[in-house]
């Protein structure tokens, strides 16, 4: 959400700035004589002139800046993706917390150090963390036994960390030959 907050404003101001240039070219122009240049001012403000609050138009363009509003504080008002996960203050006075790249790469770093995994990819969800680790086809021991061991690092690595509200973890094993 922050990326689509960032490129809104960015949207929105330089819509604003291009809209100030307008003004200030058509003032210049005005104040030297010239004819309108980029907008046709005069005749936009006989339409103006001649139109009430109360016309279609008027009221049609009304509705759909109000929707556009109320659709800009809806994105606002949706409850972000928080970056970071708290973890168990060891003091009251200390707010600690990890993020979730940092717990993806302890979570990976965990169950690549397994015998038998040769990557891992990891996924941190609000209540859930998918690991999926990478075995070479036909050198790995048996699923069971490396899909139990991968779990286990994880884990214990995850209850390490002690987090304030630990998200669930799935483990999936995926050889190479899958991809």
């Amino acid at each position: 959400m922050r990326i689509t907050n960032r490129l809104l404003a960015f949207l929105l101001s330089l819509g604003l700035a291009l809209g100030a240039v307008l003004v200030l070219i058509e003032i210049v122009a005005y104040a030297v004589g010239a004819k309108p240049i980029a907008l046709n001012w005069p005749g936009l403000y006989r339409w103006a002139s001649g139109t009430t609050w109360g016309s279609g138009i008027v009221r049609l363009i009304g509705v759909g800046l109000a929707v556009i509003g109320l659709l800009l504080l809806a994105a606002q008002l949706k409850p972000r993706r928080p970056d970071r996960l708290p973890l168990q203050p060891v003091d009251p006075a200390t707010d600690a917390a990890i993020t979730r790249r940092g717990l993806a790469r302890t979570l990976r770093d965990a169950a690549v150090e397994v015998d038998g995994v040769h990557d891992a990819h990891v996924t941190v969800g609000r209540h859930l963390v998918r690991l999926r680790a990478e075995v070479p086809d036909g050198t790995a021991p048996s699923a069971d036994s490396l899909h139990a061991a991968i779990a286990s690092a994880a884990q214990h690595r995850l209850d390490a960390l002690r987090l304030a509200t630990a998200p669930a973890l799935d483990v999936r094993i995926k050889t190479e030959e899958q991809q």
